[in-house]
């Protein structure tokens, strides 16, 4: 047949415009979108449980809403990716690249949940239908204070007030600097972020925990590590002597690991993207040094959100007995150091302490409330102007034009799970308190589950202390748990 016939009787098959659609094709694995402006169905292959190819999948998904029977859901390994629901489980196991990989030692799963997780949690993780869509958790967002009888609100916050006078020292206010940050603070006009971080690495210098350059140094929730970049500088550690582990389950961009690595690869920096309650510190060969001997870790962060905390407490205890049942080196985490911050975003199954719970009459209803009670420490007063050192007041919405400094947990600490009514600073407050009163019973809240945090760690063989690194004005989560190890005499 020549070319020209050929040409011809595929015209004559195409419809008319006016005529009718014609029934889809029969052809197996042929998409079954109609092109209406070539008047025929898609010639691209499709996959044999698909109607369409992948170009035209959209209009699957359409069908699927209208006929409600297929859903794409966020993927519970990263949000910014969807997966039809009933795919979801051959997705996780086969398909996802955000998926933990099945080979990497370190990753076991709940390792360091202090309890079973809920079947509402458990649940959650499977099957998350999106973190970006939902302000806070369902658990949290379910615990409404004020939709206590005012009796049972009224008694809760006795009882804090009581608990707070017996179980939390007093804490001292140590604001301190290393020489390390000199240049970082002549770089940004105001310096929040630098001011915390040379505070923290003083504490760490006071504390002996820069003494041993060729110890493990340890980052949790590093976000883009710079809190470890400003670390390597006060250590001096140009020669490779030092290793860096940056733990964080996002992947963050604009990170500090090439710079911590340094020119020719010197020093050694491992990033690791795992959940901390997944985190088996024990089987990270990084912490080994040439010769097969564990590295002493240092452990250290700058503002690790609620239950991020908890479970890097749990991990480090994890860690430490593993050491022991292994006769490896008793002081194996000779110093921790933790900014603490965002007690609202607590769980009562991760938190590492349920006996100090237990022996001071905390339920896990209480302890839910308390949680929530944090929340009065920070929230409801409106964002101040922020003052340069020559006096200019930057609105915060124009920090970013000016040189101000930034830093990773920003965006994560700007929401705070406030109530409807919680901005009023009048005694007409569901509670019955005026702002100050409110923010009082809120720090003390705070302080009481770092209480706990703090015995938990003085159980295993740590001297602890809460201290105030940092002025107010600086930032409202200024309080420090700093943890050595005792020395046996």
């Amino acid at each position: 047949m020549k070319p020209t016939e050929v040409a011809k009787r595929a015209k004559s098959k195409k419809t008319k415009v006016g005529d009718p659609i014609p029934p889809p094709p029969d052809k197996p694995q042929q998409c079954q979108y109609w092109v209406a402006r070539k008047r025929r169905y898609c010639h691209l292959p499709s996959k044999k449980t698909n109607k369409y190819c992948g170009e035209h999948l959209t209009e699957q998904q359409k069908e699927d809403i209208e006929q409600d029977t297929r859903v794409r859901i966020p993927c519970p390994f990263d949000p910014r990716h969807t997966v039809f629901q009933d795919e979801l489980e051959v997705h996780l196991k086969t398909r996802c690249n955000a998926r933990p990989k099945p080979g990497d030692p370190w990753y076991s799963l709940n390792a360091n949940c202090a309890l079973p997780l809920s079947k509402e949690e458990l649940e959650f993780q499977q099957s998350i239908h999106s973190h970006k869509h939902m302000k806070a958790q369902p658990w949290i967002t379910r615990v409404q204070l004020q939709e206590l009888p005012k009796k049972d609100l009224r008694e809760l916050i006795l009882k804090v007030e009581r608990l707070y006078k017996d179980v939390v020292p007093p804490i001292k206010t140590k604001i301190h600097f290393h020489p390390s940050m000199e240049k970082r603070r002549a770089q940004v006009k105001f310096h929040k972020h630098a001011d915390q971080q040379a505070s923290l690495l003083g504490h760490m210098a006071d504390n002996d925990m820069l003494k041993n350059k060729r110890a493990a140094f340890v980052e949790f929730g590093a976000g883009r590590g710079e809190l470890s970049h400003h670390l390597k500088t006060a250590l001096n550690s140009d020669n490779g002597e030092s290793t860096f582990v940056l733990i964080d389950r996002k992947a963050v961009r604009g990170k500090f690991d090439t710079v911590l690595t340094g020119e020719g690869g010197t020093t050694k920096v491992k990033r690791i993207n795992i959940d901390i309650k997944d985190l088996c510190l024990s089987n990270l060969d990084t912490l080994k040094d040439e010769n097969g001997h564990q590295k002493p870790v240092i452990a250290y962060s700058k503002h690790l959100c609620g239950s991020a905390t908890d479970l890097t407490l749990k991990c480090l205890e994890n860690y430490v007995e593993d050491q022991k049942a292994n006769n490896n080196n008793s002081n194996a985490i000779p110093g921790i150091i933790i900014a603490l911050c965002c007690h609202q975003l607590c769980r009562y199954e991760m938190y590492p302490n349920n006996q100090f719970l237990e022996d001071n009459q905390i339920s896990k209803t209480d302890y839910e409330r308390i949680c929530k009670m944090t929340s009065w420490a920070i929230c409801g007063q409106p964002k101040a102007l922020r003052v340069t050192d020559e006096g200019v007041q930057i609105p915060p919405e124009a920090t970013s034009a000016v040189g101000i400094d930034s830093d990773d947990e920003v965006e994560e600490h700007q929401h705070v799970t406030e109530e409807e009514g919680d901005l009023d600073d009048t005694s007409a407050h569901y509670s019955g308190l005026d702002h100050e009163s409110r923010e009082a019973i809120g720090f003390a809240c705070k302080r009481i589950l770092d209480a706990g945090r703090a015995e938990f760690l003085r159980q295993h063989g740590f001297h602890v202390e809460l201290v105030y690194y940092a002025d107010r004005k600086t930032t409202l989560e200024n309080c420090a748990l700093i943890a050595t190890h005792k020395v046996d005499h």
